[in-house]
């Protein structure tokens, strides 16, 4: 992956995340959206009013992780951080999919701390069969 652009963010610790039980019998993480993370997607992709971003969180295969660089958790933000300057997804997409949620399976994921740019151990999946 390129170098990323690592604005300055505060670092808060997120509420803990809610368990999830799947059909499958595994485990599943809901990671409740703080509103440092809230406010940095609005940031990221020019929203200003904020009360579009209603979602909750996102819901995950994997437990937050902490940046090994910083200790900010990863989250939310660190995916549309990396999808929007690694130029994988525009503004618009990304605003459309949190309204109105992911439009099917993804890929998993490497995760860039948004905070400092260090790379987060293993891959992250979301769960798209789950409402955010």
């Amino acid at each position: 992956m390129h170098s990323l652009l690592v604005p300055q963010i505060p670092i808060d610790a997120p509420s803990p995340s809610e368990l999830l039980q799947l059909p499958t019998g595994e485990n599943g993480y809901h990671w409740i959206l703080s509103d440092a993370e809230r406010n940095h997607i609005a940031k990221m992709l020019d929203v200003e009013d904020k009360s579009l971003l209603t979602l909750r969180g996102s819901r995950m295969m994997r437990e937050r992780a902490t940046c090994s660089g910083c200790g900010k958790h990863s989250g939310l933000d660190d995916l549309v951080h990396n999808a929007l300057y690694a130029g994988i997804h525009g503004k618009a997409f990304m605003l459309d999919v949190l309204v109105h949620g992911p439009k099917a399976g993804s890929p998993g994921h490497e995760i860039t701390c948004s905070g400092c740019g260090s790379v987060h151990d293993g891959r992250f999946y979301w769960i798209p069969s789950l409402p955010w």
